[in-house]
């Protein structure tokens, strides 16, 4: 058996100590991959009646953008409710890289502005173009205290936001689909 050095042994074995973790931060964090969706999308929101449990479609453009900061991200999106009835949705995101948090304040002609604060975490992470992000807070749906989640999946230029939802303290088997927008980039 061959023997090395103490100094080769010793600086082999600091470098791979050094190596994993930095192995393991290689992959981005929500923040990055979210930032990455900058661009141009269209596609369709798909929302679930509550009255007839029916999914219904409408068109929806999107652009997302960034002031360059590293933690906002800014959608602006048009959904057309038929003729003469073009809704704009401004959505402005605020991650804390610390806390693995996003704010989000959504604005609405005719409407009270929303805001909410959430956690997202990466559930599933290819490459830049290929990962799965879960959001999770807790708020309100169809006026009732509610569980939020929201599974947005990014597979090359198409994007899948799913919103699910269930009564506060419910197991999991009480989740519900509520709504979801499918994308597809359309340019820079």
């Amino acid at each position: 058996m061959r023997s090395y050095p103490w100094h080769l042994t010793a600086t082999a074995f600091a470098f791979l100590t050094l190596a994993g973790p930095a192995a393991a931060q290689s992959q981005p964090t929500a923040t990055d991959l979210r930032l990455g969706l900058v661009g141009q999308w269209s596609g369709a929101l798909g929302y679930r009646d509550y009255q007839t449990d029916q999914l219904f479609e409408i068109p929806v453009t999107t652009t997302i953008t960034t002031p360059g900061d590293g933690a906002t991200q800014v959608r602006q999106s048009l959904f057309d409710d038929g003729p003469g009835k073009p809704v704009w949705i401004t959505t402005v995101s605020l991650d804390d890289r610390a806390t693995g948090t996003s704010t989000s304040a959504s604005f609405r002609a005719g409407t009270t502005p929303e805001l909410s604060t959430g956690t997202v975490r990466v559930a599933a992470f290819t490459d830049a173009t290929r990962w799965t992000l879960i959001y999770s807070e807790t708020g309100e749906d169809d006026d009732q205290p509610a569980d939020i989640r929201v599974t947005e999946t990014r597979d090359g230029d198409t994007l899948l936001e799913v919103k699910e939802v269930r009564p506060i303290g419910a197991d999991d088997t009480a989740w519900r689909f509520r709504n979801q927008t499918r994308l597809t980039r359309t340019g820079d």
